[in-house]
């Protein structure tokens, strides 16, 4: 949801200034601190059981999902909005989708704190290392804009019981270990993005986020910056766990124990005290369309991390292949 705010020094458009925790007038340069952005008040995690109930549903404005009718991505906008553009494709064929009821609001928010100017830095640096870019990829006109989004991503705090079985070597005989321990997780990430958790890849970005510096959730800013819906809802995000779950808790098995290292291991859990937190991170993402194929590069709007797609040119390895070839004899 694309927030808008009126300057009061002159009636211009204020908008987030990443990197900072304050609006900035677009025309006389006014500034406003956002106190939910400076403040000492942590994000509480929410009851998981009764999150039905209890999860607020006020996004500090009217608030209307918009669906792109080239990708199929869904953002939250202000309902006032006319008009917007896909920050996951570039299309400006969207159109307001049937509401399906209360739209959830996030209890919490990571800002930005990398700019659009950093971010276009970032790609060009990394760009310069993959061996097979075209080499004027990064000074295509289309990759000169990113794109700022808030994107989805639930968060779940679990005390876990485990019992587990499992076997080890030593003095060349197999011995086998059974035991039991609890371990409490914390902040475990899922991204609610359908769009983007269709790229493996991108999901190293998206769950790179230091999420105990999530402040609480204030729409002051998102003004000028688009959200995305989430397409993964909270029980479906949680019943994806199983596996990511199991991987993590098979990890904290050799650390009851760090003389032995358990193979073949066994897991039984069981789950108390679900809790949960609705956050919504930044990202800079820009797609482009090389040779009709889409590709996207999507940059972690809080570290700078980044990752993506991007198109093999096998003329441009030739030509680098040979001048490391000629250049080993100079």
């Amino acid at each position: 949801m694309e927030q808008t705010r009126k300057c009061p020094s002159c009636g211009g458009t204020m908008i987030f200034q990443p990197g900072f925790n304050n609006l900035l007038c677009q025309s006389c340069g006014h500034k406003e601190i956002i106190p939910e952005l400076v403040s000492k008040i942590p994000v509480y995690e929410q009851d998981f059981l009764s999150a039905q109930n209890t999860a607020s549903h006020d996004w500090g404005m009217e608030a209307k999902v918009v669906t792109c009718k080239q990708c199929g991505a869904e953002t939250i906008q202000n309902r006032l909005q006319l008009s917007g553009l896909c920050p996951f494709c570039g299309s400006t064929t969207v159109e307001a989708a049937d509401p399906s009821g209360d739209i959830m609001a996030p209890n919490g928010i990571i800002p930005f704190k990398i700019t659009e100017n950093r971010a276009l830095y970032i790609f060009k640096d990394w760009i310069k290392d993959r061996f097979l870019a075209p080499e004027l990829l990064a000074q295509n006109a289309q990759l000169n804009k990113f794109y700022g989004i808030y994107v989805p991503l639930f968060t779940f705090d679990v005390l876990t019981v485990n019992r587990f079985t499992g076997h080890f070597t030593e003095n060349n005989r197999t011995l086998f270990k059974c035991g039991k321990f609890q371990h409490q997780i914390d902040d475990f990430p899922v991204v609610a993005s359908k769009q983007l958790c269709s790229d493996k890849l991108l999901l190293n970005v998206i769950k790179d986020y230091r999420t105990n510096e999530a402040k609480p959730y204030t729409a002051d800013a998102l003004a000028g910056f688009p959200c995305e819906h989430y397409s993964i809802g909270l029980n479906e995000a949680w019943n994806s766990l199983g596996q990511e779950m199991e991987f993590y808790l098979k990890n904290q098995v050799n650390k009851q124990d760090e003389t032995k290292y358990l193979m073949g291991i066994e897991l039984g859990t069981d789950y108390f005290d679900l809790k949960y937190k609705y956050l919504i991170v930044p990202v800079w993402i820009n797609s482009f369309f090389y040779d009709n194929k889409l590709y996207t590069i999507v940059i972690n709007g809080q570290t700078g991390k980044i990752d993506g797609q991007w198109p093999k040119s096998f003329g441009t390895f030739a030509k680098k292949a040979a001048l490391l070839f000629l250049g080993s004899f100079i």
